[in-house]
């Protein structure tokens, strides 16, 4: 009997760990902190080479051409 409650209460124990641990489910690769680093990285190049380019037509603009 003492096996079966000592089980049971390893059980949940680890259950409970799980699930404050993953927030009641397992990480999946697209959620990953590896996965939201690389696209924030790629989200932050993005950006950057957007305001390059808007950065660019600006002064072209402003240029006088001759």
């Amino acid at each position: 009997m003492r096996f079966v409650v000592l089980a049971l209460g390893l059980a949940i124990v680890g259950y409970l760990g799980y699930r404050s641990m993953y927030g009641g489910r397992a990480p999946t690769e697209e959620n990953s902190p590896k996965k939201r680093l690389e696209n924030v990285q790629n989200a932050a190049n993005r950006i950057e080479k957007e305001q390059e380019e808007a950065a660019r037509r600006a002064l072209e603009k402003a240029t006088p051409q001759e």
